[in-house]
């Protein structure tokens, strides 16, 4: 939304209607799929919509195996996230037990 330039006050609005429209999208996918795939990203939904459109260069069972790779390791950086927050950082927090 924020790179976007129009030379005027239709073709903004044009554009602003369509993102929302776009976010919408991506927000019912994301709330109708959280059950199935929690991590859901627009990235997912891009490669998804790449494999039902047309183009269909790759079988979609595939693109189900690679989201699922993908979610794996967003995962697993989220766990290890997770555990670096729970560890002291310093030697002077480590010590604090005194």
């Amino acid at each position: 939304m924020d790179e976007y330039q129009a030379r005027s006050w239709m073709a903004w609005y044009h554009h602003m209607a369509l993102v929302m429209m776009a976010m919408l999208f991506l927000l019912r996918q994301r709330l109708t799929q959280s059950h199935d795939l929690p991590l859901l990203s627009a990235r997912d939904v891009k490669i998804l919509l790449i494999q039902v459109l047309p183009r269909r260069d790759v079988d979609p069972e595939e693109v189900i195996r690679q989201m699922q790779a993908r979610h794996r390791q967003r995962q697993a950086s989220i766990d290890s996230a997770y555990r670096r927050r729970r560890k002291p950082t310093h030697r002077s927090e480590a010590k604090v037990t005194k």
